[in-house]
């Protein structure tokens, strides 16, 4: 069962991952430390905390002690954890493992990629875009085809703590016709005033969301 989260201070770094609505996503995090040693022998205990608009995490659930290479699976449907800020779900989920360091420098924070996006009558991309910080995020998202074509949308707002959700024709309704000649795949780009964390999946026609992907930061 997760339990109220401490503030122990932990060198372990984060990875972040949207908190969507529980009645509409079953929410499982696949935690592996291939990245984080080279040694066989190597053992790992993973902590998970839940954010939602405040300094404070609201819940924390740690996984039993695992070996190198292995994968653990958290179920979220089996935690007792509380719902998301939004009905957009929000917030946003760490989980935390103990990580070398390797340094980046982020060549800027105002753009960022969805590589491999579709919008066609059988597949469907759906975004999210989650503001994690206490003001509000203006948004702008443009898709790019195959062929050279480009469709911009407007610029929006994206609420402190909350998720905005979309598919990708209901945010840029011209798209599907403009990726219809690549097959509807193209790609996609989200600049905002403050750094967003974008996430994207496909959805077929009458299925449930899969594949959900994160957007891929400018580094040098």
């Amino acid at each position: 069962m997760a339990r109220s989260a401490s503030r122990a201070a932990s060198r372990w770094l984060p990875s972040y991952a949207w908190w969507p609505p529980d009645d509409e996503y079953g929410l499982t995090a696949v935690l592996s430390p291939y990245h984080v040693t080279t040694e066989p022998g190597a053992t790992f205990e993973t902590t998970i905390r839940g954010f939602a608009g405040a300094g404070a995490p609201l819940f924390e659930h740690s996984t039993d002690v695992y070996r190198f290479g292995d994968e653990v699976a958290v179920e979220f449907d089996r935690l007792d954890v509380p719902g998301p800020p939004g009905p957009n779900g929000g917030g946003y989920i760490i989980p935390t493992i103990p990580v070398r360091g390797q340094e980046k420098r982020v060549e800027r924070d105002d753009l960022q990629v969805l590589p491999g996006v579709m919008s066609s009558p059988e597949i469907e991309t759906e975004l999210v875009l989650l503001n994690p910080i206490d003001i509000p995020v203006e948004v702008r998202i443009t898709v790019s085809s195959a062929s050279g074509m480009v469709v911009e949308g407007d610029w929006f707002t994206v609420d402190p703590w909350t998720a905005w959700r979309s598919p990708l024709s209901d945010a840029l309704p011209r798209v599907r016709r403009m990726l219809a000649e690549d097959g509807g795949v193209g790609s996609a780009a989200v600049y905002s005033s403050h750094k967003v964390l974008p996430y994207f999946g496909l959805r077929g026609r009458g299925m449930p969301l899969s594949c959900m992907d994160h957007a891929a930061p400018i580094f040098t």
